[in-house]
């Protein structure tokens, strides 16, 4: 039997040699630092890469930098809906063009091990859904890794404004379309509802703004017969009025249009529902849902292009945009017909 000796690996000077250039010139290019060099000579380095079929050691540029080619992306212990998965999908597209990988991290309950779990990977970036406290984010940065956003950022509480804005939204136009007593619909489940407190916060505000009565807070599960139960004992609560449920995500609120045909109240002449995330099966129920938009596309958008930054790459208007857009630039109401 014969053995067959692996073909050597191609190196960065192989690349050098290749591409007719400095080492130096061609290091700085496969690293991400490209802005200081026109496009002919990146051009070049790229060709020459693919014909000797080059792959960085990533191992050996983390023992250099003290962190590796790879953004984590971290989420909530959360249900991973199609509108996440399209953002994992856009953020691993993006990052694949920066020679970037892309790790998905759930966090449990205890965000301390998940912290641990991160800053043994030594990242460059982590792009951040809500998992870490400003004061995790910037024990990642202390260890080198980027936080998107970053921890100045997240001083500013931008992403509990937008679900504050959401819950302000949902009231606003359940009361613009007739309804005065208010529901918050919170999901029970085993896994977290993150975002549900800054949900109601803002339900809670813009009832205090119109003049209405604190709402009535129900947990609902997604499951007709527990769904009807906890839509009974609401109505036990409020009465004949009409009411008007926010609902913490479509699923919630499709659960609430069916307990609603359970115990024979119209909607939405009785019972109006607003959702947030403009999924597409809430778009196929009848009645259609109304529901909050949530711009994630473009808010993914904003992060990778800061990401692009942290690679060497020219930032675009978009990027700028991204920086200075607040947080009702995305998020508007998508009309129905439940409310």
């Amino acid at each position: 039997m014969t053995t067959t000796t692996p073909a050597r690996r191609a190196t960065s000077s192989d690349v050098a040699k290749r591409a007719g250039l400095s080492r130096t010139t061609v290091s700085q290019i496969l690293n991400g630092n490209v802005s200081q060099f026109p496009q002919e000579t990146r051009d070049r380095v790229a060709a020459a890469a693919s014909e000797l079929n080059y792959r960085p050691s990533r191992a050996g540029r983390t023992l250099v930098t003290g962190v590796s080619d790879m953004v984590v992306v971290t989420f909530p212990s959360i249900t991973f809906g199609a509108h996440l998965q399209d953002a994992v999908d856009q953020i691993t597209e993006a990052s694949a063009t920066l020679g970037m990988s892309v790790v998905v991290r759930f966090a449990g309950r205890d965000t301390s091990s998940t912290l641990t779990s991160v800053l043994d990977l030594r990242p460059m970036a982590v792009i951040d859904f809500g998992v870490f406290t400003p004061d995790q984010a910037r024990d990642l940065e202390t260890a080198g890794t980027h936080v998107i956003p970053p921890t100045h950022d997240v001083g500013n509480n931008t992403e509990d404004e937008l679900d504050i804005l959401i819950g302000r939204l949902q009231v606003g136009e359940l009361v613009r379309r007739g309804k005065r007593r208010v529901i918050f619909a919170r999901l029970q489940d085993s896994r977290a509802a993150p975002y549900g407190d800054f949900r109601l916060r803002g339900v809670q505000a813009e009832c205090v703004a119109s003049g209405l009565p604190d709402p009535l807070v129900i947990h609902v599960q997604l499951e007709a017969d527990a769904a009807a139960q906890s839509l009974r004992e609401a109505i036990e609560i409020t009465g004949s009025e009409p009411i008007a449920v926010c609902a913490y995500n479509d699923d919630v609120a499709i659960a609430i249009i069916a307990a609603a045909r359970r115990l024979g109240l119209d909607v939405p002449s009785h019972v109006g529902v607003l959702g947030v995330d403009h999924t597409r099966i809430g778009q196929l129920v009848s009645p259609r849902l109304a529901t909050v938009q949530i711009d994630l596309p473009r808010m993914i958008a904003g992060a990778l292009e800061r990401l692009a930054s942290l690679r060497g790459f020219v930032r675009t208007a978009a990027a700028d945009d991204g920086g200075t857009a607040a947080p009702g630039d995305f998020v508007h109401v998508i009309s129905g017909d439940s409310c």
